[in-house]
């Protein structure tokens, strides 16, 4: 629990207000069952549909393509503001169409090719949750 505090609060305060966490589905397995001194889970289900989960007063969103290597050291998840999260195309898309290959069953295959990638604009409006 100590690393969701420190990095929430590593987190500047200009930022909070649009912060999501994120991680993926295994460490929220276990940061589900954290517990504060008195016994209360740190976890607060939504009790509204379309609403998401709360931790430490922020939503919690669930990708499968975050860490999930719950060794000391390691990071685990993110606390931030994504938008200040860009993602860009690079080149056009495109797209090929296999007739040869599946012409025995009368079927058409496609390939389609895009490069893209993403990064923090500012990397001040993220802070990372790393196992002590």
């Amino acid at each position: 629990m100590d690393g969701l505090i420190s990095a929430k609060y590593a987190l500047k305060g200009a930022y909070w207000n649009k912060a999501d966490w994120i991680f993926h589905r295994d460490v929220l397995a276990i940061v589900s069952k954290l517990k504060d001194g008195e016994g209360q889970y740190m976890w607060r289900q939504s009790v509204l549909a379309g609403e998401p989960d709360t931790l430490l007063g922020r939503p919690v969103l669930m990708s499968e393509y975050a860490p999930n290597t719950l060794t000391t050291g390691q990071y685990v998840g993110i606390i931030g503001d994504f938008s200040n999260y860009w993602i860009a195309d690079a080149l056009d898309f495109q797209v090929q169409r296999l007739v040869e290959l599946y012409a025995e069953t009368d079927q058409t295959g496609f390939i389609g090719r895009l490069e893209c990638d993403g990064m923090p604009v500012l990397a001040e409006a993220f802070a990372r949750v790393k196992l002590a």
